[in-house]
């Protein structure tokens, strides 16, 4: 059986740490051997061990650490690891180094964020991959043409959605309850880890604005703050506890989404999100800021609306179209879904990576 290795250095849990579950899990059933190396106080650890998914516990606080370079190497010859598939960045020097010296494994990184890569001549680590794997077309041509890197070594693979989880037909109406949302009030959301890249703070200001036409409107937002409870004190600052409404994170995202109206992404930088993905699955209308690979699902007003990132006056303009326009958000929804059936699906993602491995295990031959 073809064993496949992921590492992942980070401790949190995001978009990121969830599409490397879901190749896992999703692999798994499709008969390959999938393990994830992850740091023993990170969220994927306990996730990956929830799903049935074989984890090994490496220390990989820094790209520079022996004992977990060492740790890597030999697990790579004990469970005869065919291919390296490495993430972060610190985990990407420790494995990617160990899957070259052992000469054993094919090795890809794959790259799920926009941010630009360093042009340092010592920022070897996007040459050692046999292959790059992008979450979006936008992020590939950026790494071509801003750092060189060979065109046919790099292939845009999107995160996919489940769209047996991501059922449109799920209701809302239990999170609305529990949450001490009026079933009938219009409820705006968002969805995901709460960094400042994120754009909480335009989001917040935003739900002020539209409040002062729509005093009816709430808003949701749901993830964890990393860092501390800065969008929360924004909140309170701003006098808006009881329209804005802070969920945590939480594990039932098709029953968020299904509550909402609504979804937002005022990001200010982003890979291809998969909140606007699930969101569309979810058959919502969308606003999100135009920014790194967001354009791959949204086309303007047709699959949601496109504004500028930090313009909160248009943010909120675009949300009151929507509210105003119930059939125009119902058609934006209905066209997500249907993008998301094409070309977004979890099969579709998984189809592609196998693929690609066997593509580079066949090279060996």
């Amino acid at each position: 059986m073809t064993t496949i290795l992921h590492t992942e250095s980070s401790r949190q849990w995001g978009g990121q740490e969830q599409r490397i579950l879901c190749e896992a899990v999703e692999l798994g059933k499709r008969g390959w051997r999938v393990v994830v190396a992850c740091r023993p106080d990170s969220r994927i650890l306990h996730r990956a061990r929830q799903a049935g998914i074989e984890t090994r516990k490496v220390n990989m606080d820094s790209g520079f650490n022996l004992k977990a370079f060492l740790k890597l190497i030999w697990l790579i010859y004990r469970e005869r690891v065919d291919i390296v598939n490495t993430h972060s960045s610190k985990d990407s020097w420790l494995g990617s180094l160990a899957a070259r010296l052992t000469t054993r494994s094919k090795l890809i990184r794959t790259r799920h964020v926009s941010i630009p890569i360093p042009k340092h001549p010592l920022n070897i680590v996007y040459r050692m991959p046999h292959r790059i794997i992008t979450c979006g077309e936008t992020i590939r041509q950026a790494m071509i043409k801003d750092n060189k890197l060979e065109p046919e070594k790099i292939v845009s693979i999107p995160t996919g959605v489940d769209l047996r989880r991501f059922d449109f037909t799920i209701n809302g109406a239990e999170v609305r309850e529990k949450l001490r949302i009026e079933p009938d009030a219009p409820l705006v959301g968002t969805l995901g880890i709460i960094r400042s890249e994120k754009g909480h703070f335009y989001f917040v200001r935003a739900a002020r604005r539209i409040l002062e036409e729509k005093p009816e409107v709430r808003f949701l937002i749901a993830g964890n703050e990393p860092k501390g409870d800065t969008v929360r004190r924004q909140i309170k600052e701003l006098g808006l506890e009881k329209e804005v409404i802070m969920a945590g994170l939480r594990d039932d995202v098709p029953q968020i989404l299904a509550a909402l109206n609504i979804f937002v992404l005022p990001s200010l930088r982003e890979g291809v999100p998969q909140g606007v993905a699930q969101a569309l699955a979810m058959k919502k209308a969308v606003v999100a800021t135009a920014v790194g690979g967001v354009p791959e699902l949204i086309e303007n007003d047709r699959t949601g609306i496109l504004v500028p990132p930090r313009d909160v006056e248009t943010l909120a303009e675009a949300i009151l179209e929507l509210l105003d326009d119930k059939e125009k958000a119902k058609k934006i929804g209905e066209n997500g879904r249907r993008l998301i059936e094409e070309k977004f699906s979890l099969e579709g993602m998984a189809e592609k990576i196998e693929s690609l491995y066997r593509d580079l295990l066949n090279q060996g031959k």
